[in-house]
């Protein structure tokens, strides 16, 4: 069948044709997510779904097999990991035609990590065949990994046979002659960063805005933090600057395996990550002109909203701004109905103006 024009579908529970696994004397989650990788998998070769197909609801295959919904959630978790599904909130769970998929990197990178945690704690700690290893929630403190993560990884470490399941709670080591991965070490944000510049080389150039964080966490399927830190990385490095309210992300150098750094009669123009700070603090004096013009110790400044509106600047701007001028004792700020932002002390107007930051100090001749 031609994908082009195929429209995604819900698979009805009566489409799962492979018999449903025994359930007796086995850890219930692994049986259901091999079941269901094994029944993904032929469906597929057979093409009898496609990519995005919907799977059944949790609910019809938690009936279907006999078995607590959580139980089934676990499973298509642990199936997620290894890229065969995505979840999307208030959509569903959709198949994945190609489980190395980039929009797969958030889950498999957690789901690995935690394994390679997991198993240089057991290395490091001399765990012997036999011997039960502490719980998940205690895993997850130790690990400092979130709790459904050293979930997921467990029934991963189970269907290595390195662990087993011995009661309903317990896992024991079943085997100790298992290797480390380095690579799996690499952080999912260090794995974004990398996708970040990639993205930057291919699609930027020098003094492009990038796309909001939002944006870029929804196309990289990953968290806003974790869009956050890895710019931060990029920021460090000298290839993003980061400027306040509507200016965003700008690129500052495009990532290459070799810089070039330019001569002195070349350089004439200010770094990026300088000119950012210009942006900070022309802000700041504009609002300090403002309340020298027209306000006087007591006078209560416009709502943010306003001040936005009246100096085209964005509310988390102008927030800031704010908040640095209350650390220099200009302004202070009280809560409630009778609350707001009051000028405590009247800066000189027009203070001392700013260097010109288009043009690199280096570059003056002194």
């Amino acid at each position: 069948m031609d994908n082009k024009n195929y429209a995604t579908r819900v698979i009805n529970i009566k489409d799962i044709d492979l018999p449903c696994p025994s359930l007796k004397n086995t850890d219930k989650t692994t049986t259901i997510s091999e079941w269901l990788i094994n029944w993904i998998e032929g469906a597929l070769k057979q093409n009898k779904i496609k990519h995005n197909d919907l799977i059944p609801s949790k609910t019809d295959l938690a009936y279907h097999l006999g078995v607590s919904v959580g139980t089934v959630q676990n499973a298509i978790r642990n199936i997620e990991d290894r890229g065969y599904l995505t979840s999307k909130q208030k959509k569903g769970t959709f198949i994945n035609a190609n489980k190395n998929d980039t929009n797969n990197l958030k889950l498999t990178s957690k789901r690995d990590t935690a394994i390679e945690y997991i198993k240089k704690y057991l290395k490091d700690n001399n765990f012997k065949i036999g011997e039960t290893i502490p719980a998940t929630r205690k895993l997850s403190q130790i690990t400092d990994i979130p709790l459904n993560t050293v979930r997921s990884a467990l029934q991963g470490l189970v269907s290595e046979n390195i662990i087993k399941k011995e009661g309903r709670q317990d896992f024991v080591i079943a085997k100790t002659d298992f290797e480390i991965s380095d690579t799996a070490f690499e952080t999912l944000v260090e794995k974004i960063k990398k996708e970040l510049k990639k993205y930057i080389t291919e699609n930027c150039k020098v003094s492009d805005k990038l796309p909001a964080n939002k944006e870029l966490a929804k196309k990289f399927n990953v968290g806003l933090k974790t869009i956050n830190d890895a710019i931060n990385l990029l920021v460090e490095e000298g290839i993003l600057v980061t400027l306040r309210g509507r200016y965003g992300t700008i690129v500052s150098k495009i990532p290459t395996e070799h810089t070039y750094e330019p001569q002195r009669e070349t350089s004439i123009f200010a770094p990026a990550s300088v000119t950012a700070y210009y942006y900070y603090e022309k802000t700041q004096q504009r609002i300090k002109n403002m309340i020298a013009e027209n306000y006087y110790p007591g006078s209560k400044l416009p709502p943010i909203a306003a001040l936005s509106k009246q100096l085209d600047l964005s509310p988390n701007t102008i927030r800031r701004a704010i908040k640095e001028l209350t650390k220099e004792g200009i302004l202070t700020s009280s809560p409630g109905r009778w609350g707001g932002t009051f000028v405590i002390a009247r800066p000189a107007e027009q203070e001392p103006s700013y260097q010109w930051l288009a043009v690199s100090s280096d570059f003056v001749s002194k």
